[in-house]
């Protein structure tokens, strides 16, 4: 009987050895393209708190030919916000603020718009607040182009006249909300964010190398140099900036595995605080999403996932908490064509097992030929406001083409193309309709030909900057400073698209041109005034 006990034990341990070795040799899979030729990545996974996964690829320092090592120090981008919105709730718990307070009670300097910004809105990026660097980035000096300070990012907040939203109405992700959460956990505490995540969060953790980028100029030991890939070969592409609360936390994969940790044991928080960091936001019309305080709610094949990823520069950084299995997997990067979180959620697959194989959607297939009469009622421009976005509508013989590609029929009501459907719901508008929901946009009118109008300069409070506006034939040409000019493109009459930005032309009662609107990913309608 002891002899059938001890070789079932050995058959039990070898099996499982077996099936850890196979784990381990997936992961590595995953990775065996990141060398010794290579810029490369740090990864760890952990379960029940014990360390499975610890290994490092690639070089921290091509120049030097220095190799990433499971100690290796990595900027891990905006996986930092956690930290900064954990600050924020812990002075919460202690009574010190209250996450439904008017944000200008601690900054005054907010300007005051329609409705007050509360501390909830800008932890779960519902404040409606253009995100700060897009914004700077119309002067023509996008992040990592220039040195940005902290003061810089403040300023360009207060200068926003408008909000891209009712607070409250909507997401929209936007750093600006957590460059604000910095300054009032500073204002508040009485100590910068440095110290005081160091003496509440870091020291008690054992975070032993986790320190905030505030001086970018500080020589860093055991830091990886951040790259990003141009005409074939690796070039630096590091952080040039002194701002830190949205993201700019140094730290290694161990130091996250321990505060990871905090998800399942609550420690330093109790268990209300610790609910807080990972509750939905609400909308003011009740619907959740999926933000939280610094964390992502999201699911793997049925499984919980808490989550962020992380971009600065060539940085790049994946945390996640996947709760029924305890799981842990963080990814440190210093490859800007890094992409941690497919690599992140390969890894959890390992664990969790692959998404089940959905049920792939037909397309329809009794498309229709249309008449020369149904064909005639769909060329026209359609733009959605809020969206910002347009789609352009031709016809060629009786092929409709939308955005210059072709679309088939299904009814001569309903144009089908790769799971999308345009459906002409009245004379002027059609609905776009596909797996995350349907969208309606209205007809516009055509372009003018005559841009010679739009002729002059634009001035920028919002941003400070100035345009200045050629026309030559038809080309429009947008000067912004020395060496630096973009083109325009018409899209619809006062509508136009240059340098990733929609431009929407303002004019007065009598139909003079007074200034135009930038629209932009997280910033929308920044103002700019002709000058007479």
């Amino acid at each position: 009987m002891k002899k059938l006990i001890l070789l079932a034990w050995l058959f039990v341990a070898v099996t499982s050895h077996a099936q850890t070795a196979d784990t381990l040799a997936k992961i590595d899979a995953l990775f065996s393209s990141w060398n010794n030729a290579t810029p490369g990545v740090a990864v760890a996974v952990s379960r029940n708190n014990e360390l499975l996964y610890n290994k490092a690829f690639g070089l921290a320092d091509l120049e030097h030919n220095v190799p990433n090592t499971t100690e290796t120090i990595f900027e891990c981008g905006s996986v930092s916000k956690q930290f900064t919105a954990a600050a924020v709730l812990l002075l919460a718990k202690e009574g010190k603020l209250s996450l439904s307070d008017d944000v200008r009670k601690y900054i005054p300097e907010l300007p005051v718009y329609d409705k007050p910004i509360t501390i909830q809105h800008l932890l779960n990026h519902t404040s409606g607040l253009k995100d700060w660097g897009v914004v700077f980035g119309l002067t023509g000096w996008p992040r990592s182009s220039r040195v940005y300070t902290q003061a810089l990012s403040f300023d360009v907040v207060f200068r926003q006249s408008s909000l891209n939203f009712t607070p409250g109405s909507a997401y929209s992700y936007s750093n600006s909300n957590y460059v604000l959460l910095t300054l009032l956990t500073e204002r508040v505490s009485g100590q910068s964010l440095a110290d005081f995540t160091t003496e509440r969060f870091f020291k008690p953790l054992g975070m032993s190398h986790t320190k905030w980028r505030d001086n970018f100029r500080e020589v860093i030991p055991n830091r990886a140099i951040a790259y990003g890939r141009a005409e074939g070969k690796y070039i630096q592409n590091m952080p040039f900036e002194n701002v830190y609360g949205p993201g700019g936390l140094l730290t290694t994969t161990a130091d996250l595995l321990r505060w990871n940790q905090l998800l399942e044991t609550h420690e330093l928080f109790g268990s209300a605080t610790a609910q807080l960091r990972i509750q939905k936001g609400k909308l003011n019309n009740g619907s959740e999403i999926s933000y939280a305080a610094g964390l992502t709610n999201g699911k793997v094949n049925g499984f919980d996932e808490i989550n962020h990823s992380g971009a600065t520069a060539g940085y790049r950084a994946w945390l996640a908490y996947y709760p029924q299995k305890k799981l842990s997997v963080v990814l440190l990067s210093n490859v800007a064509t890094f992409n941690p979180v497919g690599m992140g959620r390969a890894i959890a697959e390992i664990f969790l097992g692959s998404e089940p194989e959905r049920v792939k959607q037909k397309e329809p297939v009794h498309f229709i030929a249309l008449s020369e009469n149904d064909v005639k009622k769909w060329p026209g421009v359609y733009f959605n406001e809020n969206q910002r976005e347009a789609y352009t509508i031709t016809a060629s013989k009786n092929q409709i083409i939308v955005n210059e590609k072709p679309v088939k029929a299904v009814h001569p009501d309903t144009l089908y193309r790769d799971g999308v459907w345009w459906i002409k719901s009245a004379s002027t508008t059609i609905t776009l309709r596909n797996a995350n929901g349907s969208t309606t946009y209205k007809k516009v009118q055509p372009s003018r030909t005559n841009f010679q109008e739009l002729k002059g300069e634009y001035t920028s409070q919002d941003v400070g900057v100035t345009y200045r506006i050629e026309v030559t034939g038809n080309e429009i040409w947008v000067n912004r400073m020395p060496g630096d000019r973009f083109q325009l493109k018409p899209v619809f009459e006062d509508a136009f698209r240059g340098d990733d930005a929609f431009f929407n032309i303002i004019r007065d009662s009598k139909n003079k041109i007074t200034g135009f609107e930038v629209s932009l990913s997280r910033a929308s309608r920044v103002p700019f005034k002709k000058v007479n």
